[in-house]
């Protein structure tokens, strides 16, 4: 199949070729090699300005997000160290609330024992007493009652006979 056949345009061999740059300032027709140098050399430092200024646009762009990322790492170190920090705060209160519970039970315990000492002293001290002031049965009482009216007996009967 014949490509130019099925083409609506007939192009000659010979025209121009399109210019597709999109910047058309230095862009004049020249018929002199030396000025087409000439546009040509300036057509090229206009491009490495222009390429020097993105250069310089990209290049603060990027410190720009360089810094902003750098804030926000050091934001969320912050936050860690804070949460860390707020963390063995709490530990280190919970360790204390139970260290003074332990301190509370071994001093609870050491009063029930201290309790327990006295009660058992004050049990041994009664217990004492209880058997310095013990009550009589009945037939001791008699006994004793007898013993005694014997004893007068006895004392007035030598009072007699003296």
């Amino acid at each position: 199949m014949d490509v130019a056949a099925a083409l609506p345009l007939q192009v000659a061999p010979s025209a121009v070729p399109m210019d597709l740059r999109l910047d058309h300032q230095f862009s004049l027709p020249v018929a002199e090699p030396a000025l087409r140098e000439q546009q040509l050399q300036q057509e090229l430092l206009a491009l490495k300005q222009k390429q020097q200024i993105q250069r310089q646009i990209l290049i603060a762009e990027f410190q720009r997000q360089h810094e902003q990322l750098s804030r926000q790492h050091e934001a969320q170190l912050h936050e860690h160290i804070k949460q860390q920090q707020e963390m063995l705060a709490m530990k280190h209160q919970q360790e204390l609330l139970e260290h003074q519970r332990k301190l509370e039970r071994h001093r609870q315990e050491q009063e029930l024992e201290k309790q327990h000492r006295e009660q058992k002293l004050q049990q041994l001290k009664n217990k004492e007493k209880g058997k310095e002031s013990a009550v009589a049965s009945t037939e001791v009482k008699m006994k004793l009652q007898e013993f005694v009216l014997n004893k007068k007996k006895a004392l007035a009967h030598r009072n007699l006979n003296h």
